[in-house]
């Protein structure tokens, strides 16, 4: 299967652009998030693309097995006249600039940890309350990791003047991210307050405390500590 193209998009597209084209696609699949999409991919397939195209190394590795494809000896005149697709090989890190080197590397960070953090969260909402199946948590973790690589740059400076450590700012700059998707997610319950976004609001809050873990009680008070989202719509929820 190619990848790209069930993600429409372009092979030497930009992360934000495979974030975008995820997120419109995952959409697509709404309400259940497992039905198939049209052109029979489903919300599984979407999300291993997202998870190999999202990765630095997946990806590398994923564009390097597509320029090994071998080339017929003996093409047909059809074949022959069809256009060649463009494999992309990313440019090597010396031709990167440092900035977009280190960006890069904190993104990789990001969503390592998100994706971990994610994984235990998932596991401990099936045990605890078991809501929705695996796949449907599964499917909306990678919605939060798509959300926890924008801004990179911004959400570093936030965990730098909370007073984070080099070390430790990939966890400081997810933890940020979380509590913007967390404002978000407020903002979005003023429009109703659908089992998606509760189940949304628990993996958040339970992540946060699995990454909160790797750093000091006085740094993640400094970033802002959980946000408690989930319990803010049981409130509103109340009050409604």
């Amino acid at each position: 299967m190619d990848l790209y193209r069930l993600l429409r998009v372009k092979p030497d597209g930009s992360l934000e652009e495979l974030r975008a084209a995820y997120r419109r696609r995952a959409r697509e699949l709404h309400p259940d998030l497992g039905r198939m999409a049209d052109g029979g991919q489903s919300m599984a397939e979407l999300n291993d693309a997202w998870r190999i195209l999202s990765d630095p190394d997946a990806r590398l590795a994923y564009d390097r097995s597509l320029a090994r494809v071998p080339t017929p000896e003996r093409p047909s005149a059809a074949a022959a006249s069809a256009s060649v697709p463009f494999v992309p090989q990313p440019a090597p890190a010396a031709q990167r600039s440092r900035r977009e080197a280190w960006v890069l590397g904190v993104q990789a960070q990001i969503l390592r940890l998100s994706r971990l953090a994610g994984r235990s969260a998932t596991q401990t909402l099936l045990v605890r309350s078991n809501r929705a199946p695996r796949a449907t948590y599964e499917a909306l973790v990678e919605l939060i990791v798509a959300s926890l690589t924008e801004d990179t740059e911004a959400r570093v400076r936030a965990a730098r003047a909370a007073g984070t450590a080099p070390l430790d700012l990939g966890v400081a700059a997810t933890l940020v991210g979380l509590r913007t998707l967390a404002d978000r997610i407020r903002r979005q319950s003023s429009l109703g307050i659908t089992a998606e976004l509760e189940m949304t609001a628990e993996l958040v809050d339970r992540m946060w405390d699995v990454l909160a873990h790797e750093l000091s009680k006085p740094l993640t008070d400094a970033l802002g500590g959980n946000p408690h989202i989930a319990n803010v719509l049981r409130t509103k929820g109340r009050v409604g």
